[in-house]
């Protein structure tokens, strides 16, 4: 991870006054606030996201190894979070055992083409690795978004296939 270090100590520094580390207690809130940013940009937020719900799901995920982990990108002088990477774990037969899912990827429109999500998910790969995880799975934006395909390609450079559709239904 040219840039990059991936270690015990703050997760290693990037580029531009930037550090890339695990999240941790006390960053839920502009993770939950990054991601309802992320959920405007995709023409939401739906009915279901709610800030506090969306925090404590943050908190559960920075709390406990077993459902998942999350990578945050700090600017140095602000301490502002300016990317965030949340996976959540999942067990499959058909992936015989563990793998993640990546759950939301957003980078600050003031820092994007700056490799800022290729780090994040330099460190995702890393540590799924770690945890003996086979894959790392990741929805799409919906047909019509307006950089579909450039999202597209920023996977696909980084060695995602993809692999069908989802369909939900809210209980």
């Amino acid at each position: 991870m040219t840039g990059v270090r991936v270690g015990a100590e703050a997760q290693g520094l990037a580029h531009g006054g930037t550090a890339l580390r695990k999240g941790v207690p006390g960053d839920e809130n502009a993770i939950a606030e990054a991601v309802g940013k992320l959920l405007s940009e995709l023409g939401g937020p739906g009915p279901e996201f709610s800030l506090e719900g969306a925090k404590q799901a943050a908190l559960r995920l920075i709390q406990d190894p077993e459902e998942g982990f999350i990578f945050v990108i700090e600017e140095q002088v602000t301490g502002q979070i300016v990317g965030v990477a949340a996976i959540s774990a999942v067990q499959a037969v058909r992936a015989a055992g563990a793998y993640g899912v990546l759950q939301e990827l957003w980078i600050s429109r003031d820092f994007r083409s700056s490799d800022h999500g290729r780090h994040l998910l330099e460190a995702v790969h890393s540590e799924a690795k770690r945890r003996g995880w086979q894959m790392i799975e990741v929805a799409l934006p919906p047909d019509g978004y307006p950089a579909l395909e450039r999202v597209r390609r920023f996977y696909e450079e980084r060695g995602y296939r993809v692999g069908g559709l989802r369909a939900r239904k809210r209980l």
